[in-house]
């Protein structure tokens, strides 16, 4: 069951989660003009529109209508692009009325060289569906399928478009902004009716979705991680470890002085 999320707005919004003293810097943006990109954006811009270019982290980004996306995945196959790792979209729906929908493509070949990633971008507005690239790339069958569970973006001639990660029964789509954090009716009574059903809701009572009420020396509702602590006993303060077969090449972390790394190896 699939409820229409209306109207759009951002109820997942946190006062905490906004620092008025900490102003994120955006990640720049360099001209492609004069790169080895350049060459990739004079394949794409002869058959289709490419609204806008630029690099940002070493990866090509090019801006296009959703209607080409099928088109331009091809083309990008055909350049050398076989391995689609990541796709999915990001709910804008609240402050611009749509979807952020992105590809990210990686080129393994030597005729990649100096050019690896690329990512191809484009908007869709809500209740708009968009071409499956299933049939081009394998990963894209599953990521799809997420997005439909997570968002409720359809994708056209997909060919088991279903939830993914939530029950097939569920109502809405927990990764858009409109869904609550907390989950809204549905969610907090959704296991207590499969279980016992409907009829026993007064006995058992609303599932218990606030994580501000969680009490780690309740050890009967919740379970302390690192620690191995029986159902209802009482709470122990020393941490018990586990031996484990470890494969040769792996060394324990150094928990008490890590090193982190500056940038990337």
């Amino acid at each position: 069951m699939v409820r229409k999320q209306s109207p759009y707005e951002d109820v997942q919004k946190q006062s905490r989660q906004h620092d008025p003293y900490k102003i994120i810097e955006p990640t720049p943006k360099k001209y492609l003009e004069g790169s080895a990109y350049e060459v990739i954006y004079n394949h794409l811009s002869y058959k289709h529109e490419v609204l806008d270019k630029y690099i940002e982290t070493n990866t090509a980004v090019f801006w296009i209508k959703k209607d080409d996306i099928f088109s331009v995945a091809t083309t990008l196959r055909h350049l050398g692009y076989e391995c689609l790792s990541e796709m999915s979209a990001i709910d804008l729906c609240a402050k611009k009325g749509h979807f952020e929908l992105f590809y990210q493509f990686v080129g393994f070949s030597d005729s990649c060289k100096n050019r690896r990633r690329v990512r191809v971008k484009c908007i869709l507005l809500p209740n708009e569906s968009v071409d499956s690239l299933s049939f081009l790339y394998r990963s894209a069958n599953w990521s799809e399928r997420e997005a439909y569970d997570m968002l409720g973006i359809a994708f056209d001639k997909h060919p088991y478009l279903k939830r993914l990660i939530m029950p097939h029964d569920w109502v809405g789509h927990p990764l858009l902004r409109s869904y609550p954090l907390k989950g809204d009716e549905f969610a907090q009574w959704y296991e207590v009716d499969k279980i016992f059903g409907k009829e026993y809701r007064e006995v058992v009572g609303k599932e218990q979705r606030d994580s501000a009420r969680v009490d780690e020396k309740d050890t009967f509702n919740f379970a302390k991680i690192g620690y191995e602590q029986g159902k209802g006993e009482e709470l122990k303060e020393t941490e018990e470890k586990h031996a484990f077969k470890k494969i040769p090449f792996v060394k324990d972390l150094h928990k008490i002085a890590p090193t982190i790394l500056k940038k990337r190896l």
